[in-house]
């Protein structure tokens, strides 16, 4: 049943991304947790373990070639100095590999994470047109990633091991939890920022259900970043994603959304057995940012100890070399891997990065500030983004951190292409009021003033 359900929910999906933009988005960000269902639920995406990533770059792909075709410049907003910088930081990064000291290990995580830095820097933007195509991505982000936490929390496939929800692929492999977690937390900023209004009933109650699916999920994957993130972000940004007419609701809006953390915690009791629960004492957590500043410090040591690093970096994924404990693949800290092991250019370029993308970012919030849907997709882009900075920095490496570079290149070419929408749009109107001015020259329409003769009678 669970293999009918998984794959046959799959398979429209897929079939939607290939036509609908926002659709093909929704699947490419639940892609990794998607996977492990299928994984667990149907033999041959077992057998075959890139079937399904291969299954979703194909449908975003025919949506992307699809696209070119039906968007006005399809290409506006496209090749901007953000996409050019993400991609000089990512050259820079394969050419350390002639002088990085972990090459074996480098080489494996650049050839594993190639194929998804073209599924989300090459493909998936191209499917942003306006910010309509943002709405369709939230509305079917609801409806995927809920569908798809329902069959990872009732597979029995499912099982837990130290404290975290997975699936064993083999008898050494297991599937990573934190693809759940992350898309449990991002269904859980979606559900809390992207609103219609209250009376929109049906579509409030779909909320409600996905963000305390994503919260269960979230939970049961071990994941604890993912979902003190989620909940701290979803406080933060909601009087962004709502315009506050008044001081009182924004003092009731404010106090509603605390009562999330309790109602998290609550849930967190309710759900978790003693090994998950174990994971949120304060030595277990204390224990795991302490391993997150060991790893930076030997990152440091090293990069200081090498003046030539400064400019260069280390070499690509040079942390396994020098690490001390040299249990770990990666620091799991990527802005810190970029200044070290890529050096000070590079660090440099991607704080320009980020500074273009803030500003892009506050153009359009002033610009759907006044448009209800709009402003609460914009707010929800942002939270998303900032979601991933979290992450980036807490778990992720160069080559996966894909998500992120998503975002912030859909920001700057969504904020393009607005601009020359609105551009557009007031070349037309003054043409349309010129056109009026010359079709009613030399005739007065002052009232009391008709000639005689051309009165109406």
């Amino acid at each position: 049943m669970f293999e009918v359900i998984t794959v046959g929910v799959f398979a429209v999906a897929c079939i939607m991304g290939a036509f609908s933009p926002g659709w093909a988005l929704a699947l490419v960000m639940s892609m990794y947790a998607f996977e492990q269902a299928l994984q667990a639920s149907s033999g041959i995406f077992l057998r075959i373990l890139p079937l399904a990533n291969v299954c979703v770059a194909g449908s975003a792909g025919f949506c992307a070639f699809r696209s070119v075709f039906s968007q006005n410049k399809p290409f506006l907003g496209y090749l901007t100095s953000v996409w050019i910088g993400l991609i000089v930081i990512l050259i820079w990064a394969a050419i350390s590999l002639f002088w990085t000291p972990a090459f074996q290990a480098a080489l494996g995580l650049t050839t594993w994470g190639l194929p998804y830095v073209i599924l989300f820097l090459f493909i998936s933007p191209i499917l942003i047109d306006d910010i309509v195509v943002f709405e369709k991505f939230f509305r079917a982000f609801l409806i995927l990633g809920s569908i798809i936490c329902a069959i990872i929390l009732t597979n029995p496939s499912f099982t837990f091991l130290s404290g975290r929800l997975g699936v064993n692929l083999d008898a050494l492999v297991r599937t990573n939890p934190l693809a759940m977690g992350e898309l449990g937390g991002t269904l859980m900023l979606v559900a809390a920022l992207f609103q219609l209004g209250f009376k929109s009933f049906f579509f409030n109650i779909l909320r409600i259900g996905a963000f305390f699916l994503g919260a269960i999920l979230a939970l049961q994957s071990g994941s604890r970043g993912q979902i003190v993130f989620a909940v701290l972000l979803s406080v933060a940004f909601y009087p962004l994603s709502t315009k506050v007419k008044n001081l009182l609701g924004f003092l009731g809006t404010s106090v509603g959304l605390l009562v999330l953390i309790p109602l998290v915690l609550i849930l967190a009791q309710k759900i978790l057995g003693a090994a998950e629960i174990r994971r949120w004492d304060a030595d277990v957590l204390a224990g795991g940012t302490n391993v997150r500043i060991a790893n930076v410090m030997d990152l440091i040591n090293a990069f200081l100890q090498y003046p030539v690093a400064w400019f260069i970096g280390l070499g690509s994924n040079a942390f396994t070399a020098i690490s001390a404990a040299g249990s770990e693949p990666y620091s799991h800290v990527l802005f810190v891997d970029v200044l070290t092991e890529l050096g000070i250019p590079m660090f440099v370029l991607l704080g320009i990065i980020l500074s273009i993308t803030v500003r892009d970012a506050r153009w359009l919030f002033r610009r759907f500030a006044n448009d209800p849907l709009g402003r609460a997709s914009v707010s929800v882009l942002l939270a998303l983004l900032a979601y991933q900075i979290f992450l980036v920095n807490k778990q992720g490496y160069l080559w996966a951190a894909t998500a992120f570079y998503f975002y912030v290149v859909a920001i700057t070419r969504l904020r393009l292409r607005t601009e020359s929408a609105d551009a557009e749009s007031e070349v037309f109107v003054d043409e349309d009021s010129t056109s009026q001015t010359e079709h009613t020259d030399g005739v007065s329409f002052d009232e009391g003033h008709f000639d005689s003769e051309t009165q109406p009678r």
